[in-house]
């Protein structure tokens, strides 16, 4: 036999060893080897030597690469999601929670006033924070968006936002949403049940009857605060400025209501809160 066959045999066997050898020092050190993304392996090494691009064994089990595309698919959820969006959403839950607690700490029929106070509806304030964070935080994001990015002029936006926006898209929104969730909410048997749509029923018709006296206040409060939003709060801000003056809007009428002596049943305080809100 001749000597570069040999010699050829003798390099190939480090190359065939090294394939055994190097999985023992990756199963001692798993945790630093599993931090590599190997999706992007080439089928085959330089050398022609088959790689393991499909999975590695690191003596802890494999480690399937979809899982890699999972977490690509996470980052790209987070990533397409506005964080100036979550912040608003935040920021709507969080302020309609403070509003409706004041509200009825104002009307409280409670002989020790406090915040909140003893005769606190859970079950109603609930339904502001939710309404207030999918509207008043979300819905307001991308309204306020729209007027800011297509209309110029600070009045036309303030038109819009005051008489297309709030008699179109405000009430029809809490007329369909706050009475049915806290009808829901407030049933022994929940959604859906006679007890619940009788509520949901009773809620909306009492609500729809007082919005035409609440929508002429609305406008005396709104105009003048809405004016300044769009003449000198920047866009970031819009929301936030609306929802902290949703807060003290609804205290006035609260404290309106309770000093001139008017019915303070629940379906009234539910359609003054935060009515200059679009």
């Amino acid at each position: 036999m001749s000597l570069l066959p040999k010699s050829l045999l003798l390099l190939s066997l480090p190359r065939a060893a090294a394939g055994f050898v190097a999985r023992q020092p990756l199963a001692r050190h798993a945790s630093s080897a599993a931090s590599f993304n190997v999706k992007g392996a080439s089928s085959s090494s330089p050398l022609g030597q088959p790689a393991l691009h499909s999975e590695f064994d690191f003596g802890l089990g494999a480690v399937d690469p979809s899982s890699s595309l999972t977490i690509s698919q996470l980052s790209q959820l987070s990533a397409s999601v506005d964080p100036l969006l979550i912040q608003h959403m935040a920021t709507g839950g969080a302020l309609a929670l403070a509003g409706d607690v004041i509200a009825q700490s104002l009307l409280s029929e409670s002989k020790e006033k406090k915040i909140p106070p003893k005769d606190w509806d859970v079950v109603r304030t609930a339904a502001f924070v939710a309404f207030g964070t999918l509207y008043t935080g979300g819905a307001q994001h991308f309204i306020f968006g729209f007027l800011n990015e297509n209309f110029d002029a600070p009045m036309v936006r303030l038109a819009l936002a005051q008489f297309f926006f709030i008699p179109f898209c405000y009430y029809p929104t809490f007329l369909a949403m706050v009475p049915a969730l806290r009808a829901g909410w407030e049933a022994e048997e929940g959604f859906g049940s006679k007890e619940a749509n009788a509520r949901t029923k009773e809620l909306f018709s009492e609500t729809a009857s007082r919005i035409p006296s609440t929508l002429l206040r609305n406008w005396c409060f709104w105009l003048p605060v809405q004016f300044v939003q769009f003449n000198f709060i920047p866009m970031d801000f819009h929301v936030t400025f609306t929802a902290a003056f949703g807060v003290v809007w609804n205290a006035i009428l609260s404290w309106s209501t309770a000093s001139t002596g008017a019915d303070t049943d629940a379906p009234e305080k539910e359609a003054s809160v935060n009515e200059g809100e679009l």
